[in-house]
């Protein structure tokens, strides 16, 4: 049992490395509100490229590098099974697709369309379903490098 909550705990931890993008997004939204006199405002509005910059470097090599070194970790056993799977399976992708949907899907933008649709395209661009698909690109991409055929 422990070993299992050790190997669950380094996956949300990773993940919510590579989503850390996200809420800077949304501090990035709410200090746009602010008055540019504002400490954190001011932040925001010099530097916001460079916050947009980090956040697709954070989707672009945390996830996939952090995945990548636990693919063959000795310690983490069942993450690195797991990693192995969702790498094969199409099926197993689309549905940690879905349920990373369905974990963004309570704290969707109440002012953004509250639709399916709605709710989608927010979590693609602030939630895990944006991260995993940016790592199954990734690996696409890699695959056809490598000449690997799965």
């Amino acid at each position: 049992m422990r070993d299992i909550l050790k190997n669950i705990l380094c996956l949300l931890f990773v993940n919510v490395v590579a989503g850390i993008g996200s809420f800077v997004i949304i501090l990035l939204g709410i200090a746009m509100f602010e008055p540019y006199d504002n400490l954190i405002a001011k932040i925001f509005y010099e530097y916001w490229i460079q916050i947009i910059l980090l956040i697709v470097i954070g989707r672009l090599f945390i996830l996939p590098f952090a995945y990548k070194k636990l693919e063959n970790s000795q310690k983490y056993k069942l993450v690195s099974q797991f990693i192995h799977k969702l790498k094969q399976s199409n099926y197993l992708k689309l549905t940690v697709l879905i349920i990373a949907y369905f974990i963004f899907w309570p704290f969707g933008f109440p002012y953004f369309d509250n639709g399916f649709y709605g709710q989608l395209i927010q979590s693609v661009l602030l939630g895990l379903v944006g991260n995993y698909i940016v790592l199954y690109i990734y690996w696409y991409i890699e695959d056809k490098i490598k000449g690997r055929n799965y």
